[in-house]
């Protein structure tokens, strides 16, 4: 239950920093500043709140590393996503990544899912397909869907190293080196564009400082309870992102709120119940 509890939240703040993101008006700089305002109020904790984790892992590195990679180009993917569309649409579509989660938690961890559990996972999934549903047609696959479909594509990869690097001993050391990691390869990305200047987020600021806490409470929370749950799992049951996501896009930025949404929201909230009835 308390890994469950801890999935839940980092969803939560999970969809937060994709609304914070959403809202600065350059999404590449925002994004770089949000991941260096996370790693620097990490560092500044580790030896006080984590000092039993204070050991080197080659290992865990060396898997944060590679789980940095597909995470940097779904956080770059998302960003240009949200250059397109609207975070309604957009966020459902890269939370799609469950799908393909499944596929290898299933094959490379070889976790065995319950009948009512695939059942949740496959109506999280379907869930995501509804709340995309505008305007007559499933999902609008202009720029913006693209790149928020490649980033879940991307995101599933960086999922399975997930969870072999909090399986791994040191899951603080793995968490922070993927951090610093994502950090340093987004900077890289930025400054070769040449939207790192700090004038283009200035007035965003204290948003970019709280964006950072977000960040580190969403990284943290969601190892905590891929501790605990199957990565097959972890994955659905953070698609009630999706639910956050579309409440805060129309709280915040006024987009509708259709009868696709409604009834996706209630598919996917289904899936999340069936999923924890079959853990």
């Amino acid at each position: 239950m308390l890994g469950f509890l801890f999935i839940i939240f980092s969803a939560f703040t999970h969809s937060l920093w994709n609304v914070l993101l959403k809202r600065s008006e350059n999404k590449y700089a925002f994004n770089f500043y949000m991941h260096f305002a996370n790693i620097s109020f990490f560092t500044a904790i580790y030896p006080v709140a984590f000092r039993d984790y204070l050991y080197f892992d080659k290992g865990v590195v060396i898997t944060a590393f590679i789980a940095a990679i597909f995470f940097s180009i779904y956080h770059l993917s998302v960003s240009t996503a949200y250059k397109y569309s609207d975070v309604s649409l957009v966020y459902p579509l890269t939370t799609a990544s469950p799908f393909f989660i499944l596929i290898w938690a299933v094959i490379f961890l070889k976790e065995h899912l319950t009948v009512i559990g695939l059942i949740g996972v496959i109506l999280t999934i379907l869930g995501t397909a509804v709340l995309n549903r505008v305007k007559g047609k499933w999902g609008e696959f202009g720029k913006g869907a693209f790149f928020a479909l490649a980033g879940a594509f991307f995101y599933s990869f960086g999922a399975l190293m997930d969870k072999k690097g909090v399986s791994g001993g040191n899951f603080i050391l793995y968490v922070y080196s993927m951090s610093l990691f994502m950090t340093m390869f987004i900077f890289g990305y930025s400054i070769r564009r040449g939207e790192i200047t700090f004038n283009y987020i200035k007035k965003d600021r204290w948003w970019v400082l709280f964006a950072g806490l977000v960040v580190f409470a969403s990284f943290i929370s969601y190892r905590y309870g891929l501790n605990m749950v199957n990565l097959s799992y972890a994955s659905a049951i953070r698609q009630i992102s999706t639910l956050f996501g579309v409440i805060m896009g129309i709280m915040f930025f006024k987009e509708k709120f259709t009868l696709y949404k409604i009834l996706g929201t209630i598919i996917i909230m289904a899936g999340i119940v069936l999923i924890k009835i079959g853990m």
